[in-house]
């Protein structure tokens, strides 16, 4: 096919997009931070016009390009991808337009790309199997059922030699325990996501107001799920339903210095070894968690756990040596191990009823009494998003959360909490205004009381 017409076919299909789905466009074309790439989008946006618009351009760009398009069902082809195939191209010249093959199970263009389609659910995932592939793309991921056997085992090898990319696009899911949630959380961690709500939509306010009507209102589950964005997750199996009132910045305070350092530690044998570091604010009686560090697997040895644990102590605390450092009580010998041979001492947690500790940490969040730093990514997901297993016996598990370890790490943190020795000197807790550059005040004061 000549370039000219390349460029030509390939100017076309952009400009059919929407102003919303140009962003999402462009915004594929410059991600370099991963091969893949999430578009978190809310229903009525063209999630699948866009995906459909990019398989294209990639099959005009490369001459024998393979794509390979991941859809719910044969269902879904029928009804939703092949209409918008034949929309694209009702302008089209003949000789440019690609031609349905249905013994390959593909469209089939001029310069001989093929972008292969199919249903996986039902066990259908390996239909998509193939050598290589210049681009993979998974559309309504929240509603496919083997979702990472179709990402792990089936596309992602056939983009290794290519260099290609895969893109998931999906509403959210109806259960926040499908896999979809993990590649949304790895995918926030990394820098490989982007969400678009009903907002981002050209649609005027009247309009939208009436889809939210049509969902059951600005509070409804299919709202707040299909057109926010949201991971809903049924309040008798989260573990922490109060988490919408989490706090996900730290209000500082001049007395930050003075107040008791903590940190707590969950280990993780099969899951993730966390470490969160913070400090009490007593004078708010909040707690405050600055940062978390997150290891596991082979690297995860007690030399090196012990040397990063200080080195982030150093970092935040300024060689003060922390109130207490906590942990569970799972492994005594590899606590005894820190504490001997690296100088690194954990006091192991005491532990009621596992919904007990559940319900205290619960409590903190619900009365404001908890801030995460925005860069405890891990520990702010494991509050949004982890539930309970099916008999309400122990957590849950994701692949990329683990048991929802850090929440655990918060759990102890919050029980061992020194929450009624004021920590601020005498002086200083006369008035709040003493720690500030107001000298004068401070003179002023000391002159007053004598000190």
């Amino acid at each position: 096919m000549l370039i000219e017409v390349k460029e030509k076919i390939i100017l076309y299909l952009y400009n059919l997009l929407k102003k919303v789905q140009k962003e999402m466009f462009e915004l594929v074309y410059t991600n370099n931070k991963s091969r893949k790439y999430i578009i978190h989008c809310a229903r009525r946006l063209g999630k699948t016009y866009l995906l459909i618009v990019l398989s294209c351009t990639v099959a005009y760009s490369k001459d024998n390009a393979q794509i390979r398009y991941a859809s719910v069902t044969q269902k879904a082809v029928r009804k939703m991808v092949h209409p918008i195939f034949k929309e694209i191209f009702k302008t089209v010249k003949k000789q440019y337009r690609p031609k349905w093959n249905s013994m390959e199970g593909a469209y089939i263009f001029p310069n001989g790309s093929m972008c292969h389609i199919a249903g996986c659910n039902g066990g259908h995932a390996d239909d998509l199997r193939g050598t290589a592939a210049d681009l993979c793309v998974v559309d309504e991921a929240a509603f496919i059922d083997e979702l990472r056997y179709l990402i792990d085992s089936v596309l992602m090898p056939q983009l290794i030699t290519t260099g290609g990319q895969l893109l998931i696009a999906s509403s959210s899911p109806v259960s926040p325990a499908h896999e979809f949630v993990s590649y949304i959380v790895d995918a926030k961690i990394n820098n490989y996501y982007s969400s678009y709500t009903i907002h981002n939509g050209e649609y005027t306010q009247d309009l939208v107001d009436e889809f939210c009507n049509e969902a059951g209102g600005q509070e409804s589950t299919i709202w707040r799920r299909e057109y926010l964005n949201e991971i809903i997750i049924d309040d008798n199996y989260a573990i922490v339903p109060e988490a919408k009132y989490l706090k996900t910045t730290i209000t500082q305070s001049n007395l930050r210095d003075k107040y008791h350092k903590y940190v707590a530690m969950d280990l993780g044998i099969r899951d993730l070894t966390v470490v969160l570091f913070g400090y009490y604010d007593f004078k708010r009686a909040t707690l405050c968690i600055e940062r978390e560090y997150i290891i596991n697997g082979p690297q995860m040895t007690t030399p090196l756990l012990a040397s990063n644990i200080k080195s982030l102590e150093q970092e935040l605390f300024k060689g003060e040596e922390p109130r207490k450092r906590i942990s569970d009580n799972n492994n005594l010998l590899l606590l005894q191990d820190l504490g001997y041979l690296h100088d690194c001492q954990f006091i192991p947690t005491s532990k009621d009823s596992l919904e007990a500790m559940v319900n205290e940490m619960r409590i903190w969040v619900k009365d404001g009494r908890v801030e995460i730093d925005p860069c405890c990514i891990t520990l702010i997901e494991s509050i949004r998003y982890g539930y309970w297993n099916d008999n309400r016996t122990d957590w849950g598990r994701s692949a990329t959360l683990g048991h929802f370890d850090a929440l655990a790490a918060l759990m102890y943190l919050i029980r061992n909490v020194d929450v009624t020795t004021n920590p601020v000197p005498r002086k200083l807790a006369f008035n709040e205004y003493s720690i500030d550059d107001d000298n004068q005040n401070y003179k002023q004061l000391t002159q007053l009381f004598k000190f």
